[in-house]
């Protein structure tokens, strides 16, 4: 197998201005016709997380009411994972294209958090 190397676009803030995304400027052109999707797909990296320990852990007792005794990862949303990368589907307020910045409504990733990668959310595609 092969090793991946993954640089962050920008970082996840929330501050005195709301919650956003703050793209690196070298990225800013990839914002172009984003404004057209009410929300985004947003990949993040758990970084608290990033650890060898928790990269090891392939199992958790019952992380949810009801859900059986123990669960393997996958089957979690747990931010301790073999690759401790995040999903969340955010709803955009506005884009301010010229600084980079994407308001959201809400995120569930802390302030200074790594973005890898931002995907249009498209609940169904039909060809």
């Amino acid at each position: 197998m092969n090793n991946f190397n993954v640089n962050p676009i920008g970082e996840v803030c929330n501050d005195e201005k709301g919650t956003y995304i703050k793209i690196q400027e070298e990225y800013i052109p990839a914002l172009l016709a984003l404004d057209g999707f009410s929300h985004i797909n947003v990949l993040w990296w758990f970084s608290e997380y990033d650890n060898e320990k928790c990269r090891n852990i392939l199992q958790t007792e019952q992380p949810y009411k009801g859900a059986p005794e123990t669960m393997g990862i996958f089957a979690t949303r747990s931010p301790i994972r073999p690759n401790p990368i995040a999903l969340t589907t955010s709803e955009v307020i506005r884009i301010d294209f010229k600084e980079g910045i994407i308001y959201l409504t809400f995120i569930d990733a802390n302030h200074g958090t790594p973005v890898l990668d931002i995907k249009p959310y498209t609940p169904s595609l039909i060809v």
